[in-house]
């Protein structure tokens, strides 16, 4: 729109004389362009009405219609027409008739170029105002709009996440309807792994489309946000005569979304339908109504929808509470590191949703998250990549639509998790063993007491005794004994240095004594192994 000229008209009896008009006007610094010359009132009008120029120049003596009544009928169509108007006659009756029309200049010919160009410079800056005014109308038009939508958003989200039932009144909005309705579009995705933000957003913004696109035309207010794990939450209102429609129509909402991700087989989608509320501080109760309704279908199924009165009653209390009776069971699956037993746990904890029909079944997730976050906090969580993993299991958890598939989904990352924590922990505890068999080979020559050791791996000398002992088989100082003795047992086969020199080389002061070790541990003299094996 800022490159549009504004457009003129010339209108003369004179042909020449408009055409003259058209060369004294400096179009392109007005940034103006010239629509037309025509020599009549008549023609002039049909341009009028087919074209709608921004600015007409005309004559007052014309055929047909002339310059004033050309005016008057142009007027009653546009009231911000621009006129200006020339006349080669003084006479006052003409400057008179065309003031009380409200033209803006009066001209008389012989037309002077600068004052015809001063004259429309100031017409090109109103123009020019009103343009801007327009525009500052519409983007504030445009902003109120924005405001609105992020304040019913921000409303809805407000009413599904505060507790404090007061507090609803305090981001009241305009609902004219009687009767208020919540409903929970939820995605799902087909392969949890493979999800996809930039597809996630744009389907979601689709569907917002649909559902909008819908209610529209039965519901006096639709409010619509969006909540992590692709929930699509929507409230709206409206009256009783429109009850059964509206219930047709959330039927024509499925059915719009289904066709739509029929091209992409990476969704579920499930609609969970509140009840119908005819008070206003009851909002939020269809809202969750249809949260807990969307979540059965970990148990009823996907694709379809699910009304809050067709399912089952239970707290979420009651949910936990049974959930933590197997919380021993489930610590000491984890303190002995026992994947096995923790699968099984699990498998304890969902054996009532897989055996009954009368529960509210949504509460699996709740369930689950209890499980993870029961899990995670009761391990080692000094990594990034676990904390990392706890937030993605709970995300996953959220897009399984069956109970075994949650099971299963649980069981192989707790349990994949547990087993390489297991792993970890094994190698942490060998690590000062493996440590303490380095240095003992690299320093058997020399005086080693097991307390030295104990304190270069960091480890109390009773605990790092017996550790050794499980790890190795062996107490420590006969290991030492042993590793001193397989050297000497090389040096006697390989070189002939005296006993004394090897004794002295592998760790003994005393020949003597290093000949009893050796005759003890061997089984032989040190002098007749070197004989028996020269």
């Amino acid at each position: 729109m800022q490159n549009e000229k504004w457009r003129v008209l010339i209108v003369d009896d004179e042909f020449r004389i408009g055409m003259l008009i058209k060369k004294l006007i400096r179009w392109d610094e007005l940034h103006m362009e010239c629509m037309d010359v025509v020599d009549n009132g008549e023609t002039a009008f049909q341009i009028v009405k087919s074209k709608r120029p921004d600015i007409i120049i005309t004559d007052i003596r014309m055929p047909k219609i002339n310059g004033l009544e050309l005016i008057r009928m142009t007027r009653e169509l546009y009231r911000e027409m621009k006129f200006i108007v020339i006349s080669g006659y003084k006479e006052f009756e003409y400057a008179h008739r065309a003031l009380q029309y409200e033209v803006n200049d009066y001209l008389l010919k012989p037309i002077n170029e600068n004052e015809l160009n001063k004259v429309l410079k100031k017409i090109y800056q109103e123009l020019e105002s009103r343009r801007q005014q327009y525009r500052e109308r519409i983007e504030f038009q445009e902003t109120v709009s924005e405001s609105r939508q992020i304040i019913k958003r921000d409303f809805l989200k407000n009413i599904i996440e505060q507790e404090d039932e007061a507090e609803i009144e305090d981001y009241r909005v305009s609902l004219e309807g009687e009767i208020y309705r919540g409903i929970d579009i939820k995605l799902d995705y087909v392969d949890y792994r493979k999800s996809d933000k930039k597809q996630d957003r744009l389907t979601v913004e689709r569907i917002v489309s649909i559902v909008e696109g819908i209610l529209k035309t039965e519901a006096e207010e639709v409010l619509i946000c969006e909540k992590e794990n692709l929930h699509i939450y929507c409230l709206f209102n409206y009256d009783y005569s429109k009850a059964k429609t509206i219930r047709n129509n959330i039927n024509d909402i499925l059915s719009g979304i289904k066709e739509y991700l029929i091209g992409f087989e990476q969704y579920e989608v499930t609609i969970g339908v509140g009840k119908e509320k005819t008070e206003f501080s009851e909002i939020r109760f269809s809202i969750r109504e249809a949260n807990h309704a969307a979540g059965n279908r970990i148990k009823m199924g996907t694709g379809r929808l699910i009304y809050a009165d067709s399912i089952g009653r239970m707290k979420e209390e009651e949910a936990v509470s049974r959930a933590k009776e197997y919380q021993d069971t489930l610590l000491s699956s984890m303190e002995i590191y026992s994947r096995e037993n923790l699968e099984q746990c699990i498998n304890q904890i969902y054996s009532d949703y897989m055996l009954r029909e009368d529960l509210d079944f949504s509460y699996c997730y709740e369930v689950a998250d209890w499980i993870v976050s029961f899990f995670f906090e009761h391990m080692d969580m000094q990594k990034e990549e676990s904390r990392q993993l706890w937030r993605r299991l709970q995300s996953s958890c959220q897009h399984c639509y069956s109970i075994t598939s949650l099971k299963n989904l649980l069981k192989t990352n707790l349990g994949g998790y547990l087993e390489a924590s297991r792993i970890a922990t094994e190698a942490e505890s060998t690590r000062p063993i493996r440590q303490a068999r380095q240095y003992i080979e690299e320093h058997y020559n020399e005086k080693i007491i097991l307390e030295d050791i104990a304190e270069i791996v960091g480890l109390n000398p009773v605990y790092f005794s017996v550790l050794f002992k499980k790890e190795a088989g062996i107490n420590f100082s006969n290991y030492l004994v042993n590793i001193r003795m397989e050297k000497a047992k090389g040096m006697l086969r390989s070189s002939n240095e005296t006993i004394a020199a090897i004794a002295e080389q592998v760790g003994y002061k005393d020949s003597r004594y290093f000949s009893q070790t050796f005759t003890k541990t061997v089984g032989v003299k040190p002098a007749l192994y070197r004989k028996l094996h020269s």
